[in-house]
């Protein structure tokens, strides 16, 4: 039977669901409050109360109110937030790194540059957050998916910041450069080849939060190998930044963010030999 009489169609799995996830903001709650919030009979909430101060989920410490008890307080940090990028971005590096068999890394946006992180196909660790090391916007492959699919002001703001040379192949004009990102939103991705140091080239995409904004890159080399490479890349990148979209984007707002049909499914991917 679901319930009683006085509270049909609520099993005890679910009246127990209300009452734990009224607690989910770590507020207190007095008997009578916490069966208001959560419509149910006082007699059934003092019930339920009763067994989960007994398990330590909830608390009674001035014999009036309840709080979370130290069980809840265990649980509950997984259950209130997402995973974040910071926690699951080296995760990803480092199966990109593995599978792949090349050093790949995961920026974001700082000021003007790029922090990030990086594996490479090696037994050593990775770098961890915070890494001080920085790497500039118009001459890596992350940084500019970060400014093809990131906010025009961006752009605005690199482009006045004066744009270095660092090898003859360096896109150090304007033009160049919004020639090169708008390559990338076509395609889905951008791609870097001798532009911060002699033979280094890259592939990256960029990673999309739950409203489409650009908030990371992942990238990994592909120095030496041609666009075979490049092609054999892109589908890894692809999966593992949706991957994280999906994990740190709270699933509400992931479900109500549709966005522009061109990125319904993410950026537009076209084959460099089409």
């Amino acid at each position: 039977m679901a319930g009683n009489s006085g509270e049909p169609g609520r099993t005890v799995t679910s009246k127990l669901a209300a009452i734990l996830v009224a607690f989910g903001n770590g507020r207190d709650f007095t008997l009578s409050e916490l069966a208001m919030h959560t419509n149910l009979a006082i007699s059934t909430v003092h019930r339920l109360l009763t067994d989960l101060v007994r398990t330590s989920l909830l608390e009674r410490p001035d014999g009036i109110t309840y709080r979370p008890g130290p069980a809840l307080h265990e649980i509950l940090p997984y259950l209130a937030a997402p995973p974040t990028l910071r926690e699951r971005a080296p995760f990803v590096v480092e199966d990109l790194a593995t599978s792949l068999r090349a050093t790949a890394r995961f920026g974001v946006v700082d000021g003007l540059e790029v922090g990030y992180i990086e594996k490479a196909p090696r037994a050593e660790p990775g770098t961890l957050f915070p890494n001080a090391a920085r790497l500039p916007l118009h001459a890596t492959a992350m940084g500019k998916a970060l400014l093809a699919f990131g906010p025009r002001s961006l752009i605005r703001l690199v482009h006045g910041s004066g744009l270095p040379r660092y090898t003859a192949r360096t896109l150090a004009c304007p033009v160049e450069l919004e020639h090169d990102l708008q390559k990338a939103r076509t395609h889905g991705f951008a791609v870097t080849d001798g532009e911060l140091a002699p033979g280094a080239a890259a592939v990256a995409v960029p990673v999309f939060d739950a409203q489409w904004r650009a908030v990371a890159a992942v990238e990994v080399d592909v120095a030496h190998q041609g666009r075979d490479a490049v092609e054999l890349a892109l589908p890894a990148l692809l999966v593992a930044a949706r991957c994280l979209r999906r994990e740190v984007a709270p699933a509400l707002r992931l479900d109500r963010a549709i966005g522009p049909r061109n990125h319904a499914s993410g950026p537009a991917l076209v084959r460099l030999r089409a």
